[in-house]
């Protein structure tokens, strides 16, 4: 199938999609019909996302359904799901709230999921790039997916020219191409200070974004790190479902601690550098491992900075590129008074024009495989968006069961690694254990 049969189809089934919401008997319960197929009544929508970012969708929206009245409200994400407890607790929640997968699970109460009767898991899966698969749950749809935040790398030309190396932000790059280079691109003195790094990765404190570094290495090794069930969330972080000589965590680890290890070639990073963004923006690292979203932070804090940017390096010769990406969908509430019109409007803001809008705005790549292959990245930072693009095709995300805990666990497990408080199984069955306590709260 060509790009445009694709694109064809795509709209095809986004029409097919919203009949069936609209008119099937599922979302009669409770719902305000405006009795010509439009949306009615009023929608609260609640997210992290500035009100800019939405205003456009919303207002094109209203234009086209004049009865419906949107209102959004933008949440600081720090207290975002609290509020969100509270709110639903005193019947004063949002008829549609914006979700990223590590809101999933702990949201389960408040989420309204489409059967797969109304909503064929085939049409979901045409419609949007593979990994937004998270929101697919056993008995339904959890989400309508936005825009993708991939985690790429970004790296410093001046470094590389200097010495003579040439990247190719549109080539297939591999992990092992990474350590040839090390040897030039890592300075140290006469006692092993580093003053310039290739890479930071082989620790966990001072490298930023090493959970979802993590995350990435993983999900290229086939591990999804937790799985779904019919009786809920199961952690497979220890797991070795393919038979693998080694699993995929401990080979994970294994390549990750090696560039923190003075005695490896590879060795280009320790606990005594500056926070891996820092050392990136004044010019002393080559390679950054970071997300779409911070293109602009490292544009600001050195304007002088030249770097580009491309896809994650992945594992060579694979025939299954993977990165790590944090996934927006826009969810309804079980509580919603308004479900038809929140149905249609949820449609409606992960397709089309208002999909498009979103992506712009945030200057990250949408969730509809119809507008990546269709659509010519524009607006701020566009040159770099090809890239984003490209990235989240291959993105996969997991369902996290709380950011903030899982980090830690996550650091423990590398920190007891490099400390050798314990041994290589202890640290990952230690690990997987606590991971799956956070599962079953």
């Amino acid at each position: 199938m060509n790009n445009f049969q694709t694109i064809l189809v795509a709209i095809f089934l986004s029409f097919f999609v919203f009949a069936v919401l609209i008119f099937s008997g599922m979302i009669k319960i409770g719902g305000i019909s405006g009795g010509d197929g439009k949306a009615s009544g009023k929608v609260v929508i609640w997210g992290t996302f500035p009100n800019s970012v939405v205003k456009n969708s919303l207002d094109t929206i209203s234009a086209a359904n004049r009865n419906v009245n949107l209102n959004y409200k933008s949440h600081d994400a720090l207290n975002y799901q609290q509020d969100l407890i509270e709110a639903f607790a005193n019947g004063v929640g949002p008829d549609l709230f914006i979700i990223t997968p590590d809101m999933i699970q702990k949201n389960n109460n408040f989420i309204y999921k489409i059967p797969f009767a109304s909503y064929p898991e085939k049409t979901f899966t045409d419609l949007y790039i593979d990994g937004a698969s998270i929101y697919l749950d056993t008995d339904g749809v959890v989400a309508m997916p936005l825009v993708v935040d991939p985690i790429v790398m970004y790296f410093n030309k001046d470094i590389l020219t200097n010495e003579g190396i040439i990247i190719d932000p549109n080539k297939n790059f591999s992990w092992d191409e990474l350590f040839p280079l090390n040897s030039t691109l890592t300075k140290r003195d006469n006692i092993g200070t580093i003053s310039q790094s290739m890479i930071a990765l082989g620790q966990y404190g001072n490298v930023n974004n090493a959970k979802d570094i993590v995350a990435t290495l993983l999900v290229q090794n086939n591990n999804p790190i937790v799985e779904r069930s019919e009786t809920g969330y199961n952690s497979i972080l220890s797991s070795n479902v393919y038979n693998y000589t080694v699993s995929p965590i401990e080979s994970v680890l294994k390549f990750f601690v090696e560039f923190s290890n003075p005695t490896n070639t590879a060795y280009s990073w320790n606990s005594a550098l500056p926070n891996s963004l820092d050392m990136f923006t004044k010019s002393k690292l080559a390679f950054y491992i970071g997300r779409a979203s911070e293109l602009f932070n490292i544009q600001n804090i050195n304007h002088n900075l030249s770097f580009d940017v491309t896809q994650i390096p992945q594992i060579k010769d694979t025939t299954m590129k993977r990165t790590y990406g944090e996934i927006y969908a826009i969810a309804v509430s079980k509580k919603s008074t308004n479900l038809t019109s929140a149905f249609q409007i949820a449609g409606e803001l992960s397709q089309g024009d208002s999909a498009k809008s979103i992506s712009v705005e945030t200057s990250l790549p949408p969730a509809s495989k119809a507008l990546l292959i269709s659509e010519k990245p524009i607006g701020l930072g566009s040159n770099f968006m090809s890239i984003f693009f490209n990235s989240a095709l291959i993105s996969r995300s997991w369902i996290d069961p709380d950011k903030s805990q899982s980090n830690l666990i996550f650091g423990e497990m590398v920190e007891n690694l490099l400390s050798n408080r314990l041994s290589m199984g202890e640290s990952i069955s230690r690990a997987n254990d606590q991971l799956q306590l956070l599962l079953n709260k």
